[in-house]
Formats: C-alpha cells, structure tokens, sequence
C-alpha cells in the first residue's frame, strides 16, 4: 500500500513538473490528455492487475462450490427448495390465520352483544393470495342485556339463535367474502 502511494504521488509531481515546462500552447491540451491517462491508468493500476492475474471463475473454486453442496445435501443439511417453500407458506397461513380469528372476535364482540368463547378458521394460500375457505365460531351471550343503538335511540336486543346467527353472518359478510354456507355458528346457552 506504501509502494502504491509513493508511486501515486511521484507520477503526480511528474505531471505537475511536465505541464510547468511545456509553454502554453495548442499541444498543451493534448499533453493534458495524455497525463491523464497516465494518471488514470497509475490510480487503477492495482484493479487491472488484480483483473488479469486471477480469473474470475477458476476450475478449482467451481468444483469446490459443487462438492459443497453436494456433501450438504448428503448429509441433509440442506433443505430442498420444495420443502422450504411449502415451511414458508404453512408459516405465512399460521399468521395470516391468527390475525383473521384476532380481527373477527373483536368485530363481532364490539357488534354483537356476544362473547366469541371459540374461533377457527380454515385458509388456503393461491399464489400470493389468502383464501379464506371458511369459519367455526362458538359464541356465548353476555350476560348483561344487549343494546344497540338505531338512529338516535337505543333499544335492547334480545335474538333468538337464528336471528343471531344471521346477524354474524352479516357482520362477517361486511367484512371479509366468505360465503354463508362456509360459517359455521355454535351459540351457547348461557
């Protein structure tokens, strides 16, 4: 690195002492050019060496990188692509799963005057799109009387299952497309 420096450095002053004894003239500029390139080519000198000696891709590092791998995949270290996509997708269904059921037990809590005691979901993943195929959910009425508010009044609502269920079912539809056939509704006597 020192060598490489000094010799920056040296080619530098003898730039400068070159363009100091030409006088100003039309060849001026063309000796500007070509010290330049000398300087241009002493700055990159080091990459061009590193570029020429040593080629890219040698025989014994592509083997090496095969044989690599090759011994992992004996030793089942490694994981085929296959297997790793579908961990991924069961990973992403997982998740996508548990923030659908934490969404719809708070929508149909603050809805509803129900308790969501159970909730399960059945999703697909198509490509890059969740399908969410159907629902189980097991609900329990609150104990205190459920008011809802319509217009400016409040009144209580008392509904019986199937009234109840159909509310549910609505307020799923207004939310997320599933289709009514594919919620299933368990409500407790309380």
């Amino acid at each position: 690195m020192k060598q490489y420096l000094m010799m920056i450095i040296w080619t530098m002053l003898f730039v400068i002492v070159v363009e100091m004894i030409f006088p100003s003239s039309d060849l001026k500029k063309y000796l500007k050019i070509v010290l330049g390139f000398v300087m241009v080519y002493m700055i990159a000198s080091p990459m061009i060496k590193l570029i020429t000696s040593t080629p890219l891709l040698e025989a014994g590092s592509l083997s090496g990188y095969v044989q690599f791998y090759e011994t992992q995949f004996r030793e089942g270290k490694y994981t085929p692509y296959e297997e790793e996509r579908k961990k991924q997708e069961e990973s992403m269904l997982t998740i996508y799963k548990a923030q659908i059921e934490n969404q719809l037990k708070s929508l149909i809590e603050t809805s509803l005057p129900v308790e969501v005691e159970a909730l399960s979901s059945k999703a697909t993943l198509d490509g890059s799109h969740f399908n969410l195929e159907s629902l189980e959910i097991e609900v329990a009425l609150k104990e205190e009387g459920g008011l809802v508010g319509i217009g400016d009044k409040t009144e209580s609502l008392v509904l019986d299952q199937s009234a109840l269920e159909k509310e549910i079912k609505k307020c799923i539809n207004n939310f997320y497309n599933v289709d009514n056939t594919n919620i299933y509704i368990i409500v407790q006597d309380s």
